[in-house]
């Protein structure tokens, strides 16, 4: 698995904001790209969902780790 960067090209795949998950707090950081970041910690309420597996962002650096927004990064989820 390689290191997800945080870079505008995942930003723009990224599909964290559509997840009911994401909440009110995660929009005022503006946080996104979790699979990378592992950033939502003090976000997080109620997991709700999770749509990791379907962001192309997943797809492009094959993980099959999940809850980002909870879980950390994939990065932090192989340690």
């Amino acid at each position: 698995m390689k290191s997800v960067p945080r870079s505008e090209k995942t930003m723009i795949e990224c599909i964290c904001n559509s997840c009911s998950s994401y909440n009110e707090c995660m929009r005022g950081e503006i946080m996104g790209v979790f699979c990378s970041t592992g950033d939502a910690g003090k976000c997080v309420e109620n997991i709700k969902e999770c749509k990791c597996q379907e962001c192309p962002v997943s797809t492009e650096y094959q993980f099959s780790s999940g809850k980002h927004c909870e879980m950390g990064s994939a990065e932090m989820q192989l340690h």
